[in-house]
């Protein structure tokens, strides 16, 4: 007997695309022809509408967080943190821009690795715009902690 795959796992960089999204028919015909399973799999636009600004306002209001809007993305902080390249899935970088943009669908999946931040600085050292992303981490672990 044959063992039920992951639903869409022939999908090209699979890890990228949310099990919702996916639907793959388990019967579908068109035409006289069985288009069932893999052959009938459709993945659903992934159109973001669900944004939350309530955290980046609290992030901004928090005095380690005041300086996230200048964070123009460059990586630095993330190329510096040594927890980042133990664990890919800690990206400061990232972090500080679901926030910025309020993604909530994110923020639910990664806002949990922001507590992985051992506040060594390094990414607050490098950082070229004085944003403290070592304090942005900080101001973020804070406003998901107290964010109803």
């Amino acid at each position: 007997m044959s063992q039920r795959k992951k639903k869409g796992e022939f999908i090209v960089e699979r890890n990228y695309v949310d099990d919702q999204r996916i639907i793959e028919p388990e019967k579908l015909e068109i035409g006289g022809v069985d288009m069932s399973g893999r052959w009938g799999l459709l993945v659903l636009p992934r159109t973001i509408e669900d944004f939350d600004h309530s955290l980046h306002a609290m992030v901004k209001n928090h005095p380690r967080g005041r300086n996230i809007d200048r964070c123009w993305q460059c990586g630095n902080c993330t190329a510096a943190c040594p927890v980042a390249e133990e664990n890919p899935l800690f990206n400061p970088r990232y972090l500080i821009y679901i926030i910025k943009l309020g993604y909530k669908l994110e923020i639910e999946k990664f806002g949990n690795y922001v507590y992985f931040c051992g506040s060594c600085g390094r990414c607050s050292e490098v950082c070229p715009k004085d944003v403290d992303p070592s304090g942005v981490m900080e101001a973020i672990g804070t406003a998901l902690r107290r964010k109803p």
